[in-house]
């Protein structure tokens, strides 16, 4: 199954690219991307916001890589609201690492 959303990789500088605003403070010379506090409050503001309005989503991390992605219309246009200024990707579900840990929320399990 076909899943839509997005994924900040806290391993690839790359990710400041995608979000500068975000990295102008933090100091890639000496801290780890996961250390950038403005990404974590970013991310952590935005799935939040997201929660309230949606449960429909596969939520979680796979290894530095956080991810929020859905099959549903709906989740779908609400992650492309909250999460404006990243593009949107796809993956396969199958493709997801599915330990206890990795993904709190997963609302296919519950289909």
């Amino acid at each position: 199954m076909t899943l839509y959303g997005i994924t900040m990789d806290f391993d690839d500088i790359r990710t400041c690219g995608l979000l500068p605003d975000l990295c102008v403070d933090w100091d890639h010379r000496s801290e780890e991307l996961s250390e950038n506090e403005a990404f974590d409050l970013y991310w952590n503001k935005n799935t939040q916001e997201l929660l309230s309005k949606t449960q429909k989503l596969v939520l979680g991390n796979d290894g530095n890589k956080s991810l929020v992605y859905s099959a549903d219309e709906e989740a779908i246009s609400f992650i492309k609201e909250i999460f404006k200024e990243m593009t949107l990707n796809s993956l396969e579900y199958e493709d997801i690492n599915q330990c206890e840990r990795c993904i709190t929320l997963d609302y296919l399990k519950l289909v």
